[in-house]
């Protein structure tokens, strides 16, 4: 048990100025001090678009020198920049995740995107100009042109910790949030088959925005001071294996978000739930499109019980500064 994030690595000292490798390592770090959290793939896009076109392997091995990233909890994923602690600072909000599920029945056009080799670059995506290929993203708030979502994330927040479910916001405006970004890529979906999916979210949305939901603050304060690590000292196969999973995240992100052991009872998040009558598009799609957001008839915003315990934010580190050397690279 650590009691704090990763510190900074002063990895000055074991890389000589002026190589390619400093280079490609300042700007990286250069771009964890314009913003504290990015996702792998916007930051790859942003070094590209700088010149700077670097492998999959590569750019997260200079990620591990700046950055870190939690296993759970509402930055899952995301590469944080060490000494920083998102739970601590309530501006983080705007930094984080939000999914969107591609229904079964359109999922054909995810299955041929990839078979085909297509890749859509990051900032089409978030620009919802396209629809994606794979059949689960994970976005960022900061990077959505919606200004729906825009508005509302800027607000200040009205949680006082940051909640392991739903970080700074609560449940009903993460609800919206996801409900928006449905209605987005169901617009641009390019063939046929959308349209009752769309309908049925874009109405759940008018009826969300209009339901005042007076919830309280949750008073759940994640143990600060209990801060799991596992520290990956890596040889090239492990970073190879490490480096499909993190590629594939979106794949298997179901399994993932909830692997979670909570603190007082030990129990995991219940599994999301499965898609068991594609025709029911509010109870099927769209419960499984908000995740942990559980279907109710009233409207409600009920979070599953596992959800409003206490829990641990797991988090993931490379090994302190005498793991590297040249051998490495």
């Amino acid at each position: 048990m650590l009691t704090h994030v990763p510190k900074k690595v002063n990895w000055e000292k074991f890389i000589k100025e002026g190589t390619d490798e400093w280079n490609c390592q300042m700007a990286v770090c250069d771009s964890f001090e314009e913003r504290p959290i990015w996702i792998k793939e916007s930051l790859s896009e942003q070094l590209s678009n700088k010149g700077l076109k670097l492998s999959s392997n590569y750019l997260k091995r200079l990620l591990f020198r700046a950055a870190y990233y939690f296993s759970n909890g509402p930055f899952l994923r995301f590469w944080i920049r060490k000494g920083y602690d998102p739970r601590k600072d309530p501006e983080s909000r705007i930094y984080q995740r939000i999914d969107f599920r591609v229904p079964p029945s359109l999922r054909s056009y995810c299955d041929n995107g990839i078979a085909s080799g297509l890749k859509h670059k990051w900032g089409d995506l978030c620009g919802f100009r396209v629809f994606p290929y794979k059949c689960q993203i994970s976005l960022q708030l900061f990077e959505l042109p919606d200004d729906y979502i825009q508005q509302e994330m800027k607000k200040p927040s009205t949680q006082t910790t940051c909640n392991l479910a739903t970080g700074w916001f609560t449940p009903h405006v993460l609800e919206i949030f996801r409900l928006c970004v449905a209605v987005r890529f169901l617009s641009v979906y390019p063939n046929a088959g959308a349209e009752s999916f769309l309908k049925s979210a874009s109405s759940r949305l008018e009826k969300s925005k209009r339901t005042v939901v007076k919830e309280p603050i949750v008073n759940q304060q994640i143990n600060r001071d209990e801060v799991i690590i596992e520290e990956k000292g890596m040889s090239n196969d492990e970073e190879e294996e490490e480096d499909d999973d993190d590629d594939d995240v979106e794949d298997d992100m179901e399994d993932e978000d909830f692997d979670i052991d909570l603190v007082g009872d030990g129990t995991n998040f219940l599994q999301e739930p499965s898609y068991t009558n594609e025709d029911n598009i509010s109870k099927s799609y769209l419960q499984d499109l908000f995740g942990s957001f559980p279907y109710n008839n009233g409207g409600g915003n009920e979070f599953q019980d596992g959800e409003n315990s206490d829990g641990e934010y797991h988090i993931y580190d490379q090994d302190s500064d005498e793991n590297y050397s040249d051998d490495d690279y």
